[in-house]
């Protein structure tokens, strides 16, 4: 049987509005919503999660979203699996404009 079907996915909102905010997930699959932040354009905000689903050797994918953001463009550029934790990276690639509001972030791990 595989993880998809033994899993469900959750969501949860995350805590900070500086470069680094914190959310807790404990799922496989999961989607989080940032606060408001204003991400400079070449910034980043690093996101962790604290996730007993999640082991050091596991693979993670991730996608951002503009949640009430109008501006800016976000990527996720990594994600780093650990024990029992996600530390996601998402930059702001835009040449000037900052994102203004908060994004969404999708990740889903896979055991390696």
């Amino acid at each position: 049987m595989s993880t998809i079907n033994r899993v469900g996915a959750g969501t949860a909102s995350c805590t900070g509005t500086g470069g680094t905010s914190t959310a807790t997930l404990n799922n496989r699959f999961g989607k989080l919503t940032t606060a408001a932040i204003t991400t400079a354009a070449a910034g980043t905000h690093v996101i962790t999660l604290t996730n007993s689903a999640v082991k050091a050797t596991d693979l993670a994918f991730g996608s951002v979203a503009l949640g009430t953001a109008t501006t800016g463009e976000p990527v996720v550029t990594n994600i780093t699996c650990g024990a029992s934790s996600l530390v996601i990276t998402v930059k702001n690639v835009a040449a000037a404009a900052a994102v203004n509001g908060t994004l969404v972030v999708s990740y889903a791990v896979f055991g390696a």
